[in-house]
C-alpha cells in the first residue's frame, strides 16, 4: 500500500522544475493544498464521524494536478501502487482532454459525491485564492474560485461534512 510518502516522492519527481504564477515552486502548492485537505479530512473522520481515510485522501491531494501538468498517466499511477480511491480521487480532480467550464468541472466533481475530491478542491481553491499568490486574470479569477469554494462547500455540508 502507498504511503503519503510515495505520493509526495512522486509529485517531486513529476513536479520538477515547475514555477506557479507568483514565481514559487508549484510542489509548494500541492503541498498547501494537502495540508488544507487533509485538515478538513480529519475534520469529516473525527467530528463529523463520517468514514473517511485522511491519508488517502492526503496523498490524492499531492497528486491532484499530476495528470494534467506532467508526463504522469493513470497507468502509472496505478504501477506506482496508488489504489483506485486515490485514482477516482486524481481523475475527478484532472482537467478533461476536451474544453469544458470550470463551472462544468465543478458540477461534474459535485455530482461524483466523492467526499475527498470535493474537500481537495475546496482547499485548491482556498489556496488559489491566498494573497501569496499571483492570479493571472485578478478579480475574474478569484470571482470564480468564490463562487465555486461555496458550491463546494454546500455540496460537502450536503454530505455531512460541517467543518470549514
Amino acid at each position: 500500500m502507498t504511503s503519503i510518502f510515495d505520493a509526495h516522492s512522486l509529485a517531486i519527481q513529476a513536479h520538477a522544475g515547475q514555477i506557479d504564477k507568483g514565481g514559487q515552486p508549484y510542489l509548494r502548492h500541492l503541498e498547501r493544498v494537502a495540508n488544507a485537505a487533509v485538515a478538513r479530512a480529519g475534520h469529516a473522520a473525527t467530528v463529523d464521524r463520517i468514514d473517511i481515510d485522511s491519508m488517502r485522501i492526503m496523498q490524492a491531494a499531492i497528486l491532484h494536478d499530476i495528470l494534467e501538468d506532467t508526463a504522469t498517466t493513470v497507468v502509472d499511477l496505478r504501477a506506482a501502487g496508488f489504489g483506485d480511491d486515490v485514482l477516482t480521487m486524481v481523475v475527478l480532480l484532472t482537467k478533461p482532454r476536451e474544453p469544458v467550464s470550470y463551472a462544468t468541472r465543478i458540477d461534474q466533481i459535485i455530482a461524483s459525491g466523492n467526499l475527498g475530491a470535493i474537500l481537495i478542491k475546496m482547499s485548491d481553491n482556498e489556496d488559489n485564492l491566498s494573497p501569496d499568490r499571483t492570479l493571472p486574470a485578478g478579480e475574474a479569477i478569484a470571482a470564480r474560485y468564490r463562487a465555486s469554494f461555496a458550491r463546494l462547500k454546500e455540496a460537502a455540508a450536503a454530505l455531512g461534512y460541517t467543518g470549514p
